[in-house]
């Protein structure tokens, strides 16, 4: 592995003089033309190599491109010889860098997010024999938004970049540069201030619900600050469900608006009832002309996982149902480019913030609108925790499939009201509870799953033998895969009992009483 690379801002190009002048004159070295370059920082939209603490970068100079995956702290991690970014992780050639890339990028896309224009020179400082031992390189950079041409002069910077196999001499170098010159590196890498100078800052979206809500704050006003944050998310995501940019722009986008209808439905009278009314039914109609693209969103997905569960011989055989998933999906999502540009919804959304926005309503206020949000979140959380437990306890290894959908259902209001008010409880209690809650629910989910697909599989192989008809081989395969599927989820329903028994355990509940129940409850 390379040794990482450290960068040091500086305060002038005086500054950089001095400091090239320095090291000069401690080793023996070559200083090369100046060149001109260009640097442009990628990640995915909801900023996951950040997460990862780490950075992918394309270097374009003269005619070489190089692609550089390291840590914040300046670590190597892969490097490519590449003119172009690849737009998903699957667009890597095959390697380890591909291979390392997939889990922490999934289905999400890679965007650029800042360019540097620069122009360096380069002190190669060298040993007795004038192989070069490690590389200062001084830049001075423009940086500006991926699609925009006026850039922020950034201040002046050296770059030390080691050499393999001399780590003891770049520990030298390091030593006249944090030593004896005083520089204090970025240990978290450089592109925070970058993003600085161009009005951004990583992590500027997330999917996850962050709310900051104060105990004494009223129902109604933190439901507000609930609303306009997924409505936020809503138009954060709109452009890339409209250019089908990568699949989770529309997961998040209906996550997004499932919330808010859920939040509609559960943080009970702090709006009015005719307003409640009228946008659930709305959120209702969005989640119907968003699921058909999002279903097939999911079954291509499944494809891969679908061939690893199939011979080799048969996986040929899914041909016919990929080509007719992604014709189904084209004209799936020109309908739902159609519905996001019609009236109903910019009404949608321009009525709700609209509302969102005001200060008064008119009329008597709700029940539980001036009430602290504290008690009316604890009293619901409460109620649909004790839901949940009833109806766990009640289901048997004979009860019908419906009986876990319900549940699943009611988990996710209790998931979804815990996050919404996650910032009025001791956060790692709560998030103790939330992770607890996920296990259950990733067992109900998956086993929901394996009856969905099930029965889709078999409604797909009537539209395709109905449309085009389907070669015997296909319509064995989707076979082999339902029997497969129904394996699955006769699993997770033996898992059901143990995930259950988890949540539902004694110091579990004795967690949500002391959150959530009222005072004047002694036990769930």
């Amino acid at each position: 592995m390379r040794p990482a690379e450290r960068h040091y801002p500086l305060e002038s190009e005086e500054e950089a003089d001095r400091v090239l002048h320095t090291l000069h004159d401690r080793f023996p070295s070559r200083l090369e033309p100046q060149e001109e370059s260009s640097r442009i920082y990628y990640d995915t939209f909801d900023w996951r190599l950040y997460k990862d603490r780490s950075v992918l970068t394309l270097t374009l100079a003269g005619r070489a491109g190089t692609i550089r995956w390291n840590s914040l702290d300046g670590t190597p991690r892969c490097r490519l010889r590449r003119l172009s970014m690849p737009a998903f992780a699957a667009d890597f050639p095959q390697g380890p860098c591909r291979g390392a890339l997939a889990p922490i990028l999934a289905a999400r896309r890679l965007f650029p997010i800042v360019r540097l224009s620069c122009r360096t020179a380069t002190l190669q400082l060298l040993d007795d024999r004038r192989k070069t031992i490690a590389a200062v390189v001084r830049e001075g950079c423009t940086a500006c938004r991926p699609d925009d041409e006026d850039g922020t002069q950034l201040s002046p910077g050296l770059r030390l970049v080691p050499v393999r196999g001399y780590a003891v001499a770049a520990g030298e170098v390091r030593a006249v540069l944090e030593g004896e010159l005083r520089l204090r590196p970025e240990e978290d890498g450089e592109l925070a201030r970058i993003l600085a100078a161009i009005g951004r800052e990583p992590g500027d979206y997330s999917s996850k619900l962050d709310l900051r809500l104060a105990p004494e704050m009223t129902a109604a006003a933190a439901a507000r600050l609930v609303h306009r944050h997924l409505l936020a998310t809503l138009h954060a995501n709109e452009a890339g469900v409209r250019d089908n940019l990568d699949e989770e722009f529309l997961h998040d986008f209906r996550v997004a608006s499932r919330r808010a209808r859920s939040a509609l439905g559960q943080i009970k009278a702090v709006f009015p009832q005719d307003i409640v009314d009228h946008y659930r039914e709305e959120l209702a109609w969005l989640g119907s002309v968003t699921g058909p693209t999002r279903d097939l969103d999911v079954y291509l997905g499944n494809m891969g996982d679908y061939r690893a569960s199939l011979p080799e011989a048969a996986h040929d055989a899914l041909a016919p149902l990929l080509a007719f998933l992604e014709g189904h999906h084209r004209t799936e999502h020109d309908r739902l480019v159609e519905a996001l540009g019609s009236p109903r919804y910019r009404k949608l959304v321009e009525g709700w913030q609209h509302f969102l926005d005001q200060t008064t309503i008119e009329g008597p206020a709700p029940a539980n609108a001036s009430r602290p949000v504290s008690e009316v979140a604890s009293k619901r959380i409460w109620r649909i925790y004790r839901r949940v437990l009833k109806d766990g306890r009640s289901i048997a290894p004979e009860s019908p499939a419906t009986a876990l959908h319900r549940l699943r259902i009611d988990c996710k209001k209790l998931r979804y009201l815990m996050e919404f008010f996650r910032s009025l409880y001791d956060t790692e209690t709560v998030e103790r509870l939330i992770d607890s809650l996920k296990q259950l629910q990733d067992n109900l989910g998956y086993f929901n799953d394996c009856v969905v697909q099930q029965e889709t599989l078999r409604r797909l192989a009537q539209q395709m033998a109905d449309e085009d008809g389907m070669p015997v081989e296909t319509y064995l395969a989707m076979g082999r895969l339902q029997a497969l599927l129904e394996e699955r989820q006769g699993a997770e329903r033996a898992r059901f009992a143990e995930r259950f028994a988890q949540f539902s355990a004694d110091e579990h509940r004795q967690l949500f009483q002391r959150l959530f129940a009222p005072q004047d409850r002694a036990k769930s």
